[in-house]
């Protein structure tokens, strides 16, 4: 009975086999290439990394100003940072919390602290004309307001004396009334509503 071959036996060729194999590997080494291995080139140039930090600033930080910020969790580093968007014009911040984000070399401010507040916000308005100057012509007239009459009664002659008191007072009458006008936004409704703001120090 014939011994079955295990895979670790070695390989053997008879001397047709070898020459066979040879002929084939010498055919494909002779046998010139198809084309040039394909290659896939990227389509979008390499990100630039991006990072959002915690941080702090002191002082007001006007938009398109440069400020010095000092990373929150690391006291002792600090990178200067441009505004771009954000409205920070009080000097009273101190220490005051935001986050900035970098962009290759390059920081920003990209959000400082907000709160919220509620406004009246106008929804309807209406053009309307107001007076807004009155202009009065006025005179001024004399009259007699009382008349006070005595009489005294002499007995030695039998004669009798009557005088009188006039009372004149003094009024103005209106000539004229001349009113000026002028066009106006009037509210007609409105409503209440939320909004975020810079927080004020």
């Amino acid at each position: 009975m014939a011994r079955q071959k295990k895979p670790a036996d070695a390989v053997q060729f008879t001397r047709e086999s070898a020459e066979r194999v040879a002929r084939v590997v010498r055919a494909a080494e002779l046998t010139p290439a198809a084309g040039s291995p394909l290659t896939f080139d990227k389509r979008f140039p390499e990100r630039i990394p991006k990072q959002v930090r915690a941080a702090t600033f002191t002082g007001a930080w006007p938009i398109g100003s440069t400020k010095v910020v000092t990373f929150k969790h690391e006291p002792t580093a600090t990178v200067n940072a441009v505004n771009l968007s954000w409205p920070i014009t009080l000097g009273g911040y101190v220490n005051e919390n935001c986050l900035v984000g970098r962009e290759g070399t390059n920081w920003w401010l990209v959000a400082p602290v907000l709160e919220s507040r509620d406004a009246v916000f106008v929804s309807v308005t209406k053009s309307d004309e107001y007076v807004y100057k009155v202009e009065v012509d006025k005179d001024t007239i004399n009259y007699l307001s009382d008349v006070a009459i005595t009489a005294t009664l002499n007995t030695a002659d039998c004669t009798i004396s009557v005088s009188t008191a006039k009372t004149v007072d003094t009024k103005d009458f209106v000539i004229s009334v001349a009113a000026g006008k002028k066009t106006a936004i009037f509210i007609v409704d409105s409503y209440t509503s939320a909004f975020l703001r810079v927080r004020v120090p």
